[in-house]
């Protein structure tokens, strides 16, 4: 006899996704429009992400690139 699945049991498949209890969306639930970012602010965006990596992070990276990722046997 197999046991009843419980039901938080996650390897259950839905039959009809209304089952997910979904919250519905109106035409007045529309994203908040806002202006898009100015150059300066993308700047300092670039300038974050590129100072947040390690100090080693390309040296790494060099190292595991293929040099002949086409060679020919």
């Amino acid at each position: 006899m197999q046991p009843r699945p419980s039901k938080s049991d996650s390897s259950a498949t839905l039959q009809d996704l209304r089952e997910l209890d979904l919250p519905l969306i109106g035409p007045e639930d529309a994203p908040v429009p806002h202006p898009p970012p100015s150059f300066e602010a993308r700047v300092q965006h670039a300038q974050f992400l590129l100072a947040s990596r390690p100090g080693d992070f390309y040296e790494k990276r060099r190292a595991r690139m293929n040099p002949e990722p086409f060679r020919m046997d």
